[in-house]
């Protein structure tokens, strides 16, 4: 009802248009008194809406029930099913559960690397396009809530434009972060269209500088992993390099699945685990954790990080690698996140190559490292009696056949004068071994045919085998090699010989090579393929295959020359080149040498060894790059090594 004034206007009444009729008025003051007597009579008339007014009400009324009418039935019936899969579309999503890697141990069982759960986070490009993101202030937020660069971001696949339809379907932006990192990022994860979060696993690696060649370190699925095995997924994270990559395919693993709901802010609410995943196999080693650790903490001692170094243990009887370590290591537990370009390129331009592992990939000039073989394989052909003295000046002689008068000369590294075959080897007297090496006068010498035969039956010139990759087989060169080597000067003379019986002039061996020689010599003469997997395990522990000593030759050297030999390196300790390894607490053989390197540098310091020398246990190998003299840069290393080892293992 409405309501409107009663007026009049001089005495004389009347009705303003739309006023209502007095009696209508005395009616209702009527009514009213006999509702509520005492109550006052308003000074308000009421009547009934207009018929006009009612018309547009009852119109609006309709509209409004039949625009929602229709937009239930599209809603319900025509986009019902579309509507109905995209909701349980955006209200579950599926995740993958990433298997956490094999344990790998070392021969006494302790753990040399372990898994530690860890969240990060992964872009999804088609997530992101349904959901309308902005490119730009994704990466800017992405930018200020992980502390990277703009750059960091291109690096990692988005377009410079911004365009992120050309974007790859998905982009891991980080792995392994930690819980203050996630704290930071939860309040903002309504605000990050297209990305996700994903657990997995961090490998911890207990020593990482020391171990970083021998274990190496993971790293996520590249383009160029997928072309090579299609089984992988681009989630993964897989071995890059040593027995990470080696033995990927036991430590990996196989990935599970669960399905979550996740609200309308991307939070998930409750999870299904469809597929359990399942961890990789152990793997327990034949490496000496602690020996390996302090092999490498000794050499970073000595050579104060400003030179690169290697050493090789093994054990004799078996070829079994104790320790196996190159210096300088890299920080593996860096390498288990995500490193932008430019600091990969940092590590790369190291001049001191980090990444390169010389233990197995190293080729260097073997020097007087040598010369046992060389000894031994003299005895063996019967060229020369242990006990015939033959006079060192310190330089041999060599008439040029071509030009009359003249002599080319091969120098010693001091004069020796008289030495026999014993004194020849513990000090290492160049003279000597030239003359059994390509012969002087009446001195038959071996010839660079059999000095090349003897010398890849000792493991030099192939592939040993060991189980890492990146094993590389040196070289013992002949006439045929240096004509394709030196086209200009292709013909072979004595004094080519002479240089590889030294160990110089072309000749080249890696650290495990001298190592695994060392010790066919001390065990006598079998030479082991050397390897580093002991065993692996299943989840309960059980041995599920297990490696045996495989050898790759045998009797190289008859007993007795051998323990010729034996006593020659065992004069290198007692009064040669290496006294100071008489410190050791158990008897040591051994041979110093120093190998000729580039012009103007520091020859390279060598040192091989085997103790106890009276009943061999293990086999070293030292090498230290542009360092001088072996007697005085590879020896301390080695006696360090030897007196704490011998030390060790008496307690």
């Amino acid at each position: 009802m409405m309501s409107f004034p009663f007026t009049s206007r001089g005495g004389s009444r009347y009705l303003r248009r739309g006023a209502v009729d007095p009696e209508e008025i005395f009616a209702d003051a009527v009514a009213h008194a006999a509702s509520d007597p005492a109550g006052p009579l308003e000074e308000t008339v009421e009547r009934p809406l207009g018929r006009r007014s009612s018309f547009w009400f009852l119109c609006a009324v309709f509209c409004a029930l039949a625009y929602l009418m229709a937009r239930s039935f599209f809603l319900q019936v025509v986009s019902g099913e579309r509507l109905f899969l995209q909701s349980q579309e955006n209200r579950f999503a599926s995740r993958v559960l990433f298997a956490p890697r094999g344990i790998i141990r070392d021969r006494y069982r302790e753990a040399l690397v372990e898994n530690v759960p860890s969240l990060g986070l992964v872009f999804d490009r088609e997530r992101f396009l349904e959901e309308r993101g902005d490119p730009a202030r994704l990466t800017a937020d992405l930018s200020r809530l992980l502390g990277k660069p703009q750059e960091f971001f291109t690096q990692l696949g988005f377009p410079e434009d911004h365009d992120l339809r050309r974007a790859p379907a998905r982009i891991f932006l980080a792995r392994d972060l930690t819980r203050e990192e996630m704290v930071a990022l939860a309040p903002h994860a309504a605000e990050l269209p297209g990305v996700e979060v994903f657990e997995g696993f961090e490998r911890l690696y207990a020593a990482p500088e020391a171990t970083s060649h021998l274990i190496g370190f993971v790293g996520k699925v590249s383009q160029s992993d997928l072309a090579e095995r299609p089984d992988l997924g681009e989630e993964e994270t897989i071995g890059k390099s040593g027995i990470e990559f080696f033995y990927n395919a036991a430590l990996r693993g196989s990935s599970g699945k669960k399905i979550v709901e996740v609200d309308s802010l991307g939070r998930e609410r409750r999870f299904r685990l469809t597929r359990d995943p399942r961890q990789g196999r152990d793997l327990t080693l034949t490496i000496d954790g602690e020996l390996q650790e302090k092999t490498y903490d000794l050499i970073a001692g000595y050579t104060e990080g400003k030179k690169g170094a290697s050493a090789v243990v093994l054990d004799v009887r078996s070829g079994a690698v104790r320790a196996l370590v190159s210096a300088p290591g890299f920080d593996a537990n860096r390498f288990g996140h995500d490193l932008s370009t430019e600091e990969f390129a940092a590590i790369l331009k190291d001049p001191l190559k980090p990444m390169f592992n010389r233990a197995i990939s190293g080729e260097f000039p073997s020097g007087s490292t040598i010369k046992p073989v060389i000894a031994g394989a003299a005895l063996e052909e019967g060229l020369v009696d242990p006990d015939k003295k033959i006079y060192d000046p310190g330089y041999l002689d060599i008439p040029n056949p071509f030009r009359p008068g003249e002599r080319t000369r091969f120098l010693d590294w001091r004069a020796h004068g008289w030495v026999n075959w014993y004194d020849a080897i513990a000090y290492s007297a160049n003279v000597y071994f030239y003359r059994i090496g390509g012969g002087y006068k009446d001195q038959r010498g071996l010839g660079i045919e059999r000095i090349k035969r003897y010398a890849t039956a000792f493991g030099f010139n192939s592939l040993l085998g060991i189980d890492l990759p990146g094993e590389k087989p040196g070289s013992v060169p002949d006439p045929d090699l240096k004509r394709i080597a030196e086209p200009d000067n292709p013909d072979w003379r004595v004094g080519d010989t002479y240089n590889v019986a030294i160990g110089q002039g072309g000749m080249r061996a890696t650290p495990l090579q001298m190592a695994a020689a060392t010790a066919a010599l001390a065990n006598g003469g079998t030479l082991w393929t050397p390897y580093i997997l002991d065993s692996v395990r299943d989840a309960d522990g059980a041995v599920v295959e297990e490696r045996r000593p495989r050898a790759i030759r045998q009797h190289l050297l008859r007993p007795e020359v051998l323990a010729e030999v034996s006593r020659g390196m065992r004069g290198t300790v007692t009064y040669g080149t290496a006294r100071l390894l008489q410190q050791v607490p158990v008897a040591v053989a051994a041979k110093t040498g120093t190998a000729q390197s580039a012009p103007g540098k520091l020859p390279h310091a060598w040192v091989i060894a085997y103790a106890p020398a009276d009943n061999p246990e293990i086999a070293v190998a030292i090498m230290v790059e542009y360092a001088g003299e072996g007697s005085t840069v590879a020896v301390p290393i080695t006696n360090e090594i030897l007196k704490w080892y011998f030390s060790r293992t008496a307690r």
